[in-house]
């Protein structure tokens, strides 16, 4: 007999199905399906606000991220990592620093 197997989006979407019949608290459906109330609010939020698509996979991935080096100090390492290939790490940070001109 083959194990049952259901999708994480098949999951929400019972456990919604179920909230909105009205039959059983979000504590006990959640207690049900072994998830926490705050991920059971979460659901049921993401369900109201933008229907089945709120139920699907979203990105963990930060929209921006604060300490994220600048594009143009990028651009100038790559340019010098192109016009000097065979340089090694060392090399770059005593000629940096002012040391091996």
């Amino acid at each position: 007999m083959p194990w049952s197997q259901t999708s994480p989006m098949h999951q929400r979407t019972l456990f919604i199905a179920d909230h909105l019949r009205g039959t059983r608290s979000v504590t006990e459906l959640c207690a049900e399906r072994g998830i926490s109330r705050k991920t059971g609010y979460k659901w049921i939020d993401r369900y109201i606000r933008r229907g089945p698509l709120g139920l699907e996979e979203q990105s963990r991935r930060p929209r921006h991220s604060p300490r994220e080096t600048p594009a143009h100090v990028v651009s100038a390492i790559i340019g010098v990592r192109q016009r000097h290939p065979h340089w090694s790490l060392p090399h770059r940070a005593t000629c940096r620093a002012g040391r091996n001109r």
